[in-house]
């Protein structure tokens, strides 16, 4: 993917866990972004050029003083800087987090307007600005921390207010939709 002048996205990936960071860098690499990964704060925050990179991606254990003193670092050299807050353990939701900085910076303006899980007839409900292809994925991470994933839907579907039934019930956990609609990616985190 590229930003907005046609470059492929320079990515950071900062964050505690080696293996979310390797399967993360591999997937956006695929996605053309230029991908640099790093599980030290204090090497993130003092030897990396904050010009070099577009959007800095971190794991959700960077938080307080850590995140806002890696962003004030790299932004006092990049006011451009894109950041992405990652919600969860999950390269997929991940890497479409990092997709949807890219593919649709203006949240106003996206084709998805919202997503919302609807517990009382279990399904997806999202809403559409115009008509568009959409791809529909739910992912929940159980109290146990396994990673579950649903694919709800693929195709086309109208403007407006849409309803797309799960079939089945969706567990305990923390639950996080993605939604592909076109040439976008947005991701809608559920409770």
């Amino acid at each position: 993917m590229t930003t907005e002048i046609g470059t492929p996205a320079r990515v950071l990936l900062v964050g505690k866990r080696v293996r979310v960071l390797d399967e993360l860098g591999t997937a956006l690499r695929a996605a053309g972004m230029v991908v640099r990964e790093e599980t030290d704060i204090d090497r993130a925050t003092s030897g990396i050029d904050g010009s070099s990179v577009d959007i800095l991606a971190l794991g959700r254990t960077i938080s307080g003083a850590k995140r806002e003193r890696i962003v004030g670092a790299l932004r006092g050299q990049n006011p451009a800087l894109r950041v992405v807050d990652g919600l969860a353990p999950i390269p997929e939701l991940m890497v479409a987090q990092v997709q949807e900085v890219v593919s649709a910076p203006d949240r106003d303006a996206r084709i998805v307007g919202a997503g919302a899980y609807e517990r009382s007839d279990n399904s997806i409900v999202v809403i559409l600005r115009r008509d568009a292809h959409l791809d529909v994925t739910l992912f929940r991470l159980d109290p146990m921390y396994r990673v579950h994933r649903t694919d709800v839907y693929t195709g086309p579907l109208a403007q407006g207010r849409q309803r797309l039934p799960l079939g089945r019930r969706v567990g305990r956990g923390e639950r996080f939709l993605v939604v592909h609609a076109d040439h976008e990616t947005t991701v809608h985190p559920l409770g």
